[in-house]
């Protein structure tokens, strides 16, 4: 028998049983981050934000043609943006405003955008309330129209002061021209040159003249970088926090924690949740897995046709025609400490009972067994008597209510010392006996906790069926409890899936005769 495990991989089914078990994990932690989005946005500070929109026009200042501009014309629109963002527009506007800011901290207060094939500035300005905000983008307009038409009047006075110095200067150079040619000779050399060279002065000065009427001109014309085409309004509402945005982030990120958390938290748990486990860590067929929604959480039998009865009856074929013809012993191993094992065990030998022929379980729980209970069979001798030689089978053997073809044989009154007599060539010949008397032999045993000494009945089964209790019982206990099966070199036949019983739970007995009762 290979009890190795399987290498712990998944398959897409797997991921939905993980979602069904974990589903609280993601729905709780989709809850948290969408709280915590949600205060988030309530305590954030408010910024709002105004946009004041300004045309600009060619002037002295930025009219110079640079490669690679924005625009076609002779306007770097990038560099327009940079100076509604420098520093020296920042403390412009600061005064305006009276701001207490610095013209640094001030001027990352504004964002500029340029709008696609056009010559606008779109100058944004985010504050912590709406009034603040539309002073600040329309302080801010103001200033880089003030700023760039200033600039534009220093160029341009600048120019006019050069130019009118070169005129001043041609002027002085054409009077001392002037004077020599009148006292030089007229058909001299020196008075030709001297006439073409003020000749070309004087057609200098000309234009020079020119120019500085030009010059004088747009001194005296606007000398604006442009105008404000859209005022900054006061915004209603804040722009940050964005809520449709924080909110669903908040909770994708939670629900995204959540599936982590979920699958962190189910790969950590080593207890059996379904089939699946046990076919692919223990390499071990599932006979028949029972639901709790069939069978309920309190240990009971089963009505022949309700369709979990009906599914044990066709556990007992199968196991029939697993064991072959003759008497059979079979085991009904519990792997973890409960009234697993009980339960499969009566509803198997009910069903054995009732499908095939003489059927006698014995309680080999001695501590622990609901069976009594399940048949209301009570209290009086049994197991525990016949082992200290104060009983035998047949006096033991009981015929519970409703099931003519079913012996039990229950732990008995005095199970305190019962461990003591049992040794191996009393328990061989004990099954010996029960084996010739009845064509079935089930026996309830335990793996774990106070019945696992008396285990070692599984030596003399001809096979054992396992009982795990779904979400309760470990991977390593249904282990350990094959490996003890291998050990006494029984055969397993396969496992059956139960639902887990409450601690605190009833036995709940079931009449044969139920009609139609689906559990």
């Amino acid at each position: 028998m290979n009890i190795s495990q399987r290498p712990d991989s998944f398959e897409p089914g797997d991921y939905l049983e993980v979602l069904r078990r974990r589903w609280w994990i993601v729905l709780v932690l989709a809850v948290v981050g969408l709280l915590a989005a949600g205060a988030y946005v309530k305590t954030a500070p408010k910024i709002y934000t105004a946009t004041a929109t300004v045309s600009v026009q060619p002037n002295a200042a930025n009219s110079a043609p640079v490669a690679g501009s924005r625009t076609s014309g002779s306007i770097n629109m990038d560099s327009q943006a940079q100076v509604v963002q420098s520093v020296s527009t920042a403390a412009i506007a600061g005064k305006t405003m009276g701001s207490s800011l610095t013209a640094a901290q001030l001027s990352k207060k504004v964002s500029v955008t340029v709008p696609a094939n056009t010559a606008d500035l779109a100058i944004a300005c985010h504050m912590p309330s709406g009034a603040e905000a539309a002073a600040c983008a329309q302080a801010f307009a103001n200033a880089y129209l003030t700023s760039e038409g200033s600039a534009a009047t220093h160029q341009l006075t600048t120019q006019l002061t050069g130019l009118q110095a070169s005129v001043t200067s041609l002027g002085q150079e054409e009077a001392k021209l002037a004077a020599k040619i009148n006292v030089l000779p007229p058909n001299s050399t020196q008075r030709a040159t001297a006439q073409s060279t003020l000749k070309s002065d004087n057609s200098q000065s000309s234009t020079l003249s020119h120019t500085v009427g030009v010059v004088q001109g747009e001194l005296q014309s606007d000398v604006s970088a442009g105008s404000i085409i859209t005022p900054a309004a006061t915004p209603s509402s804040p722009t940050s926090p964005q809520t449709l945005l924080i909110l669903p982030s908040g909770l994708l990120v939670g629900l995204l924690l959540g599936l982590v958390a979920a699958f962190l938290v189910d790969r950590r748990d080593k207890r059996i949740h379904g089939a699946r486990d046990i076919e692919r860590y223990l390499d071990l067929p599932v006979m028949l897995s029972v639901s709790a929604k069939k069978h309920g959480t309190q240990p009971s039998l089963v009505g022949p046709r309700s369709r979990t009865g009906q599914a044990f009856a066709e556990l007992a074929h199968g196991t029939s025609a697993a064991l072959g013809e003759g008497n059979h012993v079979l085991v009904v191993a519990g792997t973890s400490a409960g009234p697993g094992g009980g339960v499969t065990a009566a509803n198997l030998a009910a069903a054995l009972a009732r499908t095939h022929s003489e059927v006698v379980l014995v309680c080999a729980d001695l501590h622990a067994s609901v069976i009594p209970d399940l048949f209301h069979l009570g209290q009086g001798r049994g197991l525990a008597e016949v082992l200290g030689g104060n009983a035998t089978v047949s006096e033991v053997a009981r015929r519970p209510a409703d099931f003519p073809r079913l012996r039990v044989v229950t732990p008995g009154v005095d199970t305190s010392f019962a461990l003591y007599n049992f040794q191996h060539d009393a328990t061989r010949d004990l099954i010996a006996e029960l084996r010739r008397s009845f064509p079935f032999v089930v026996i309830e045993a335990q793996a774990s906790g106070e019945g696992g000494d008396t285990f070692a009945l599984a030596e003399f089964a001809d096979a054992a069926l396992i009982a795990v209790e779904v979400g309760k019982t470990k991977r390593i206990e249904v282990a350990e409890c094959l490996r003890r099966l291998d050990r006494l070199r029984t055969t397993v036949l396969g496992a059956i899936l139960i639902p887990p019983f409450s601690a605190a739970a009833r036995v709940k007995p079931a009449r044969p005769a139920e009609s139609a009762e689906q559990r």
